[in-house]
């Protein structure tokens, strides 16, 4: 195991069970058992708190975490509630994000939304994909290469935190395929700290 991969996992389990208590949280309110009111307060798990722990709070336009919300719920809603790009443009021409293209909060949004099939796109896991382009559509095409060739990896490291991840699962079998979700939130954290 290299330094990087333990990293990772230090990094992995320092966060594990918080996203899946954003994801979680994100999931009830879908589901209408939290109000939009309740879901954007400043509180542990709430959307509020997600846009600041994951750095995206600088992206759009101070006070107006309510209208990105309702923006959110609407697209989730859509056929294309997966397509990164289109939210991110979406969230540009409606001003949300001052007109600017933010395809990196956009992919983190929807992470909540479907965290079994969008792994948040951020510099960092550009940087060690080698991407420039800042477009999650080639992005996803990058992860998809990143996986194939590194799965023997993925799997030694679910394979080691196994024993640690099935005592946080304990207490989110509300959650469907943690263990997809696990796989995910490890290929992001490798992803990351990769890129540092």
């Amino acid at each position: 195991m290299t330094t990087k991969q333990i990293q990772a996992i230090g990094n992995f389990l320092t966060y594990y069970r918080t996203d899946l208590n954003y994801i979680r949280k994100f999931q009830d309110f879908k589901n209408g058992k939290i109000t939009a009111e309740n879901y954007i307060k400043k509180d542990v798990g709430s959307f509020y708190s997600f846009l600041i722990e994951f750095r995206v709070v600088r992206n759009f336009l101070s006070g107006t975490v309510d209208k990105l919300l309702a923006e959110t719920s609407t697209w989730i809603k859509t056929e294309n509630s997966d397509d990164v790009d289109l939210f991110a443009q979406k969230l540009a021409n409606s001003g949300l994000t001052r007109g600017n293209v933010m395809a990196s909060m956009a992919s983190k949004i929807l992470f909540l939304n479907n965290p079994w099939e969008i792994i948040p796109m951020d510099s960092l896991a550009r940087k060690t994909l080698n991407q420039k382009q800042n477009k999650y559509a080639i992005y996803n095409q990058n992860l998809i290469e990143f996986r194939k060739q590194n799965e023997t990896i993925f799997e030694s490291l679910i394979n080691y935190t196994n024993p640690l991840t099935n005592i946080i699962h304990d207490e989110f079998k509300d959650l469907e395929n943690l263990n997809l979700i696990c796989k995910n939130r490890i290929v992001d954290k490798l992803l990351w700290t990769n890129g540092k």
